[in-house]
C-alpha cells in the first residue's frame, strides 16, 4: 500500500509543478505583453504629439480667421452704413439744389401764364364791347 500512495503523491507533485510552471509562464507572457503595450503606447503618443499639436495650430489660425473675418464684416457694415448717411445727405442737397429752384420756377411760369391770361382776357373785352341788349334778348 505504500506505493499507491507514493504514486499518489508523485502525479501530485508533478501537476504542482507542472501548474506552477505554467503560471511563471502566464506571468513571463503577461510581463512581455505589458512591455509591448507600453512601448506601443509610447509609439503611439510620440506619433499623436505632433498631430495635436497642428491640430491646436489650426484651430489658433481659424480662430485668427474668424476675428478677422468678423473685423472684415464690421468694417463693410460701418462703410454701408456711412455710405447709405452720405446718399441721404446727398439726395437732401440735391432736393435743396434742384428740386426746389424748379418749384420756385414753376410758380413763376404759373404766375406769367396767370397774367397773360389775364391780359388776352382784358384785351377781348376791351376789343369786343359786350351789347348789354344782346344779353338781355330773349328769343
Amino acid at each position: 500500500m505504500s506505493e499507491v500512495p507514493t504514486g499518489y503523491l508523485a502525479t501530485m507533485t508533478a501537476a504542482l509543478v507542472i501548474m506552477a510552471l505554467m503560471q511563471i509562464g502566464v506571468v513571463i507572457v503577461a510581463i512581455v505583453i505589458g512591455r509591448r503595450v507600453i512601448a506601443v503606447t509610447e509609439d503611439l503618443r510620440r506619433e499623436v504629439r505632433p498631430l495635436v499639436a497642428k491640430a491646436h495650430k489650426i484651430s489658433d489660425d481659424a480662430q485668427r480667421v474668424t476675428a478677422l473675418a468678423v473685423r472684415q464684416v464690421e468694417r463693410i457694415d460701418q462703410l454701408l452704413t456711412h455710405t447709405q448717411e452720405n446718399i441721404g445727405q446727398t439726395f437732401g442737397l440735391v432736393q435743396q439744389a434742384v428740386v426746389e429752384p424748379v418749384r420756385q420756377g414753376a410758380a413763376v411760369v404759373a404766375a406769367v401764364r396767370a397774367a397773360i391770361s389775364a391780359f388776352r382776357s382784358w384785351q377781348d373785352r376791351t376789343s369786343h364791347p359786350r351789347d348789354d341788349e344782346d344779353a338781355l334778348f330773349v328769343g
